[in-house]
């Protein structure tokens, strides 16, 4: 057991420049007593870059950064992309803010995902920056993937191997309507192109491995993850959905919870989140941002 995990007081012990505390047995982390904006600290950004890849989802607490500040940070981290579906922030295109106003009943970002699997380079992170957080709810909840592929029966392993799912950003299987319908209930975000939707499509592998680690993870989610390629959905949809249902069985998973002032960083490419909408009556603001485009191989 690595010495981050020991279930030793000492918690993240074999960090030396902050400290780590374990969420759960199998996926995230808060790190506390580290500045973000001290750009220039190579042992701590490179201690922050090795719990990324060993937890998977990084909550980085007490921090005070402004959407420059953010910029810098998700740069160490790859790249900024584009989220197609919401308007950037002014002087920062890629970073859109998330908001829920008490009397909003619907909230982005939930059911189980992976962030804009629907592109063809999907972002290899994204970086989740809390503004405003409720006084209770509002948490995110995360899934290891790699260690549900682990879980799998070997012959269930080879069935995957080879296979390419179809990834859509229309949201065909959303419950209460398609990302139009979707859209029309957000009332305090700036969407944008409802209609063009279903024109977001990319095949990837079902099982990719990560390019820094060597680990292969399941890519896929019931949400976005249509069919198989060469299948179609009546055929595709009952194995999308058990597997989708396999990887956010409770051992695989965490729970994060926000606080203002904290920078949650999660690793796409080995991870599903949901945010849980049990808020209402209250306010939070998140900026998010999304890095490294990234072709899953």
């Amino acid at each position: 057991m690595p010495a981050a995990q020991s279930a030793s007081p000492a918690y993240g012990s074999a960090y030396k420049t902050m400290e780590v505390r374990p969420m759960s047995g199998a996926i995230g982390a808060y790190i506390h007593g580290v500045d973000l904006k001290d750009l220039a600290n190579k042992p701590m950004w490179a201690e922050l870059h090795r719990a990324f890849l060993e937890y998977h989802v990084i909550a980085v607490r007490g921090q005070d950064l402004s959407p420059a500040d953010q910029y810098e940070v998700g740069r160490f981290f790859g790249e900024p992309c584009f989220y197609p579906f919401a308007k950037g922030m002014d002087g920062f295109p890629e970073m859109t803010r998330m908001v829920k106003e008490p009397e909003d009943r619907v909230n982005f970002g939930a059911d189980w995902h992976t962030d804009t699997s629907y592109l063809k380079e999907p972002p290899r992170a994204t970086l989740l920056y809390s503004v405003e957080t409720p006084p209770k709810g509002g948490d995110t909840l995360y899934a290891n993937t790699r260690a549900a592929y682990d879980a799998l029966s070997d012959g269930m392993k080879e069935m995957l191997k080879g296979v390419i799912g179809v990834f859509s950003g229309g949201l065909k299987h959303k419950k209460g309507g398609d990302r139009t319908a979707h859209h029309a209930r957000i009332a305090h975000m700036a969407v944008q192109k409802s209609e063009e939707a279903e024109k977001y499509e990319a095949r990837h592998p079902i099982v990719r491995t990560h390019p820094d680690t060597g680990k292969k993870a399941l890519y896929l989610s019931a949400l976005h993850t249509l069919r198989f390629d060469g299948m179609t959905e009546h055929e595709s949809r009952p194995i999308i959905e058990m597997l989708d249902h396999h990887c956010v069985e409770p051992q695989f998973t965490c729970r994060v919870n926000w606080e203002p002032g904290q920078l949650t960083v999660w690793d796409n490419r080995c991870t599903l989140h949901n945010a849980i909408n049990d808020y209402h009556g209250y306010r939070r603001e998140m900026r998010r941002l999304t890095v490294g485009p990234e072709r899953p191989r």
